[in-house]
């Protein structure tokens, strides 16, 4: 019966593929799941299932995990992002034969996949400010993971981010966690214990955190320094990524470490991983009138802060595209958190929904910026030259296409 509902939603997603209503995925998850409400434990059971979930880095975590995977087994996958309840319905209906399935999992929707997937391994990224209006407070966030690795099956190891003081407190009390280390310094959203609430002491140049109730960060099993992981039975790998960035190589050094506790060598995996340049259009190059756009993705303040950096070796024009839209979050406050002094001595263009706010934000920051009422208009200012254009969530997925289609 199962395979019979699949089909029909199948070519459902079809036609709204067809018909330019959307991609299709969602469509068929929907309809998968109206007609078969446990599709997704059906769909899971006798399957190898990774769940990756985290504020920021979850798509390309995903995709370098399914490529390291997929040298050894036949893998299904969602790393295009669609990480809600019909996405994994869909990633899992696909390829019926695959014995392994790595699923992009939202944050939110982290305790339901633990509990329809039955995982063997969950990779715990980060937890930041993000969509305050959906999402809510931080801690929030954090207490339902905490809840929701009461529910793992009794075998399940936890690959968790040991810098992430959130992400810590949530994991802790499994017994089964592999604690990683990228080297990430300071947390903008934890001044204080996730414990107790009391002020949070970060030290060694915030690589460190402690608190007078106990908590603090974790012994290590991996640590990545300087590109080189470090890990169990003197285990030690060089970290290569095609995709810029410091973030980057800690997902690529994940990636790794999550192969191996599939049985796949550190230097196998790491070969499948270094030849990963693009996930979902990140990093993707498209022309718009004369200039040659290089498209980044930022979504909240630990992400924006990432990507200003990683900007920053790149050309001298970049455009700033601030949507808020329901996916990028309607709440745009945390642009007071960003700062944007990266940007100085740079050619600045705002456009999107929000420029007037990233207008002020910029004006505040002293950084000479121009307003745009498009990226058409963004190109026209720049004329022809490489550029950054960085995008909130909506702007960027937009965008994401005219990258597949050049």
């Amino acid at each position: 019966m199962l395979r019979i509902i699949i089909w029909v939603a199948s070519v459902l997603g079809w036609v709204s593929r067809v018909t330019k209503r959307g991609n299709g995925v969602m469509v068929t998850g929907r309809v998968i799941l109206k007609l078969s409400p446990h599709a997704v434990a059906t769909l899971a059971k006798n399957r190898k299932v990774v769940l990756i979930s985290g504020t920021n880095g979850k798509t390309t975590t995903t995709s370098l995990i399914y490529h390291a995977l997929a040298a050894q087994s036949k893998v299904v996958s969602n790393f295009t992002g669609a990480n809600l309840f019909a996405g994994l319905a869909t990633a899992l209906s696909k390829e019926m034969s695959a014995s392994v399935a790595v699923l992009e999992v939202d944050e939110m929707v982290l305790p339901w996949a633990i509990a329809q997937t039955k995982p063997e391994l969950v990779v715990l990224l980060n937890l930041g400010r993000d969509q305050l209006d959906r999402l809510s407070e931080v801690r929030i966030v954090a207490q339902k993971w905490k809840e929701a690795m009461k529910t793992l099956p009794p075998k399940c190891a936890v690959l968790a981010d040991a810098d992430d003081p959130f992400v810590t407190w949530a994991a802790r009390d499994w017994p089964h966690v592999i604690w990683f280390s990228s080297g990430a310094t300071g947390h903008i959203d934890a001044s204080t214990c996730p414990e107790c609430g009391a002020i949070l002491d970060w030290n060694d140049g915030g690589n460190d955190y402690v608190c007078e109730c106990g908590f603090r960060k974790p012994s290590v099993d991996w640590i990545l320094r300087s590109g080189e992981l470090t890990g169990p039975h003197n285990q030690k790998i060089t970290v290569h990524s095609a995709i810029p960035g410091f973030a980057a190589i800690g997902n690529a050094a994940r990636a790794i470490i999550a192969a191996g506790i599939f049985g796949i060598p550190l230097q196998e995996s790491a070969r499948s991983i270094a030849q990963v340049s693009s996930v979902g259009g990140r990093f993707g190059e498209l022309k718009i009138g004369k200039s040659t756009f290089r498209l980044l993705l930022s979504k909240n303040p630990a992400s924006w802060r990432e990507t200003l950096e990683t900007s920053a070796s790149g050309p001298n024009a970049v455009a700033l595209v601030v949507n808020a839209n329901t996916q990028d979050g309607k709440d745009t406050s945390w642009l007071w958190d960003v700062d944007f002094t990266p940007l100085r001595g740079r050619k600045v263009v705002v456009t999107g929904q929000r420029r007037l706010d990233v207008s002020a934000r910029l004006t505040v920051n002293e950084i000479p910026h121009q307003i745009a009422e498009d990226e058409a208009e963004a190109a026209e200012i720049f004329g022809a030259v490489q550029a950054d254009v960085i995008a909130s969530y909506t702007a960027f997925h937009r965008l994401a296409k005219l990258v597949k289609r050049s």
